[in-house]
């Protein structure tokens, strides 16, 4: 017999595989029973109702997600946080391009409602208080001048952040990228780091006359 573990894991596999497929999640217990392989009765004692299996979905996608971007920061191998915030955009959009469903199920989540303790809660608070954290880095180690404004520039980020997470999914048919050559992993990439350069530029702090 499976241990509890392994049943979980080949569910998440089945309804990602689903999802995949079809754009949408299977039903519980009958059409994930179909897909899996897995008992109904063994099913329900997991996932007692659709919403469930939606977020147990999402916890497996953000976990991937932030594996990413944990590796890409540690493959930076700098402790210069503009740099670390760099690898954290590249790792973000490297996910994001290979996972295409995975990061649509995110998306979507993050432009609905998002109640609090929930998996996407955690996730986005998370993101924001790793941006503010290397934003105020970068304002004690003479990047960014004493008089930025942290939360504003964080707040700009996160805006930044949702317009590129549309473009991934709105690319196709969005009139403004029509003559664009460029890949979306390429152009997103190319401006985010536009971004902060802009921002570092803008919030350069003014030598003192000596």
């Amino acid at each position: 017999m499976e241990s509890r573990g392994n049943v979980y894991q080949n569910l998440i596999f089945a309804a990602q595989k689903a999802l995949d497929e079809t754009g949408e999640l299977p039903s519980i217990p009958a059409q994930l029973s179909q897909l899996s392989g897995i008992d109904e009765t063994d099913i329900g004692n997991i996932f007692r109702s659709d919403r469930q299996l939606h977020e147990a979905l999402l916890y497996h996608a953000v976990t991937l997600l932030n594996d990413a971007v944990r590796q890409s920061v540690i493959n930076a191998n700098s402790s210069d946080p503009l740099k670390q915030l760099r690898a954290i955009g590249h790792g973000y959009l490297c996910w994001a391009e290979n996972n295409p469903t995975l990061f649509r199920l995110v998306v979507d989540g993050l432009n609905g409602e998002i109640t609090p303790e929930s998996t996407l809660y955690r996730f986005t608070v998370s993101m924001r208080d790793l941006y503010r954290r290397k934003l105020t880095e970068m304002q004690r180690l003479g990047i960014l001048s004493a008089d930025t404004d942290i939360e504003i520039s964080t707040m700009m980020l996160h805006c930044l952040v949702k317009g590129g997470n549309m473009m991934f999914l709105t690319r196709n048919t969005d009139p403004w990228f029509e003559h664009d050559d460029r890949s979306t992993i390429a152009l997103a990439e190319n401006i985010f780091t536009e971004f902060l350069r802009n921002l570092v530029r803008a919030n350069r702090p003014v030598p003192q006359p000596a």
